[in-house]
This record gives C-alpha cells, structure tokens and sequence, in this order.
C-alpha cells in the first residue's frame, strides 16, 4: 500500500467482526480504509485504480447487508462506503433524482415520499442506494432496484476514469447486474451517483403503500436484526419463480430443514432467514449450505441460488468454493 496516497489513514489488520451483521467471529482485513463522499473522493479513487493496475486485491462495500465474511477475514484492502455527505437532488424539470450512492434506501424512500414520487416498493431494504443497484435488490415480488434506475456513474477503476452507463435491458437480473458480475473477481466499477425515475401519485397515495409494505416486513425485520441476521442467504424471488414459494413457507412446511450445526441453523420466527451463534464456525456454516442444497435437491429438483456475497482470504468466492474449502 506504500505506492498509493490515499486522503486518510489506511489501518493493518483490522478486525472484521464489526462488519458482519450475522452474529459470528470474522477474521481480519489485511489493510481497512474508509471511503467518504467528500472533496477527496475523486482523489481517492484515481489512487485505488492503481491497485486494480498492479493486481493489488481490494473490495469495496457498503453496509454490510448482504455479506459473509470467514474466520480467514481477507488478505487484501476492505474499502468501507462512509454514509455521511449523501445527496439527493431533484431535478424538477425530468422528474429525476440523482442520488449519490452512499445514501440510505430508507433516506432515498422518505425523501422521494414526501414529494410524492413512488418509490415505496423499496421500503424496508437495508443497505445504501449503491449497494441496492449493484445488487438490484427488491422485496418479495415487488418492483426491484433496476425498474428505477435511468443511468449510473461510475467510476472505471481499469480506465481509471468516470463513465455513464443507460441500462439496457440486459443489465439488470434477478438479484443481479452487469456490475455485480463484472465485479466478481476483482473490483472494476465504483458507483459514484445514480439517476433514478419513478411515477408521481402524491404524497398520501405513497404513504399508504409505504405503510402496508414497512407493516408486512416489521416483525421480520424487527426478529432480523435482534437475532444477528442480515437477510436470506437464498435468493427468495427465484424460490418463488421456480415452485411457487417463498422460504419462510418452504422451511415451515417442510420440517427436515430445521437442522442445526453448532447454532448454524434458520430462525423459527420472521422469515426464517440464515442465524448463527458466536461458537459457529465456517465448518459448521458450510455444513448448513451443503445440506440445505442437498435437501431442495431432494425435495424440489432444484439447486436454490445465493444472494449472500461470502468473502475469504483471497477475495469474493462462490457458494461450491465456499463448501469446498470448509467441509
């Protein structure tokens, strides 16, 4: 890291326990830095574009909503996304918001609330703006991140400069985005800002759906966050698309999944999502996977798809890696 000048300091060994929303030790980050919107960051990102030059490792996140970090932690730079200085501007004359990738779903969700923009099938989605399009996140069956966004700017780490990209209608999949699979192996693209459109129905018209969604998620979202989880490990909307059911009535009605490896295990309240206790360990998790895998094989003929981003030492990995080297 001697041949980059970032604007702060960048920390050694840095545990990574705190930005792992599930309740399990996490290893260490070989160097943390922290990443803020602020007059550095175009400074900041040309820097990082050095790493991504000479095969230096880096990962850049924002919330930690959607991540599972192993016991190894993660020999490379863990970039974290400050949510401070976020910006939401609206541009009366296209009915267009621009949004700076660090904001909040929530924040984004009030705001264009109260202006009567209808956004409110976002409503309860943890995690920032960036994260949500990188991810084209959604709830249920709801309209998802990509059926807003007009444009993004991004930052080429390659190029080392700043693009716009107008979605087309490959861009977006489910749980999925050009950007997110461009940035599997090594880090390419940093979302900078978004453009994002919705219809206008008034203020009372969004509350009203606000309200029904934020009242169907609540108790999950309440037993989510108080039992250490950060959502579902498997991708609910594919579940849904491939037999008709979501998780929580799969795993209720199907009582062969309530198996528990040393606290790894799916909650018996909310949504039945992913939980573990601070003795479980990425064995003990990977025992879970496999046999989860194994038991929609069973039952349903089908190989459930992960949503979860699982990082180790040597960077992102996927789900059969993950097994592999922990089993």
């Amino acid at each position: 890291m001697e041949n980059i000048n970032l604007s702060r300091e960048i920390i050694k060994n840095y545990n990574l326990s705190k930005k792992h929303l599930f309740k399990k030790v996490a290893g260490n980050a070989k160097f943390y830095y922290q990443l803020q919107y602020d007059n550095n960051l175009n400074n900041d990102l040309i820097e990082i574009s050095k790493l991504y030059n000479t095969n230096t490792s880096f990962k850049i996140f924002g919330s930690h909503t959607n991540i599972y970090i192993t016991e190894n932690g993660y020999n490379g730079l863990f970039i974290d996304i400050n949510p401070q200085k976020s910006k939401i501007i609206f541009n009366k004359e296209k009915e267009e918001f621009i949004v700076s990738a660090n904001t909040l779903t929530s924040k984004l969700v009030n705001n264009t609330m109260n202006l009567g923009y209808d956004f409110a099938s976002l409503t309860g989605i943890p995690g920032m703006v960036g994260s949500g399009v990188v991810g084209n996140a959604s709830w249920s069956s709801k309209k998802d991140y990509g059926k807003y966004v007009k444009k993004v700017i991004l930052f080429d780490f390659k190029e080392c400069k700043e693009i716009e990209i107008i979605p087309n209608e490959y861009f977006f999949s489910i749980r999925n985005s050009f950007i997110k699979k461009e940035n599997f192996k090594e880090t390419r693209y940093f979302v900078k800002e978004i453009i994002l459109k919705s219809e206008y129905i008034g203020k009372e018209k969004v509350k009203e759906k606000y309200l029904e969604q934020i009242n169907k998620r609540r108790e999950s979202l309440k037993i989510g966050f108080s039992e250490g989880c950060a959502g579902s490990i498997w991708c609910n909307l594919d579940l849904r698309n491939k037999i008709g059911k979501g998780l929580k009535e799969i795993i209720t009605n199907n009582p062969e999944f309530n198996i528990n490896f040393n606290g790894a295990r799916y909650s018996n309240n909310g949504s039945r999502f992913f939980i573990t206790d601070n003795t479980t360990t990425d064995q003990d998790v990977a025992k879970l996977f496999n046999f989860t895998i194994e038991k929609f094989k069973e039952l349903y003929n089908i190989e459930p798809i992960k949503e979860v981003l699982i990082l180790d030492y040597d960077g992102e990995i996927d789900l059969h890696t993950f097994i592999k080297r922990y089993l």
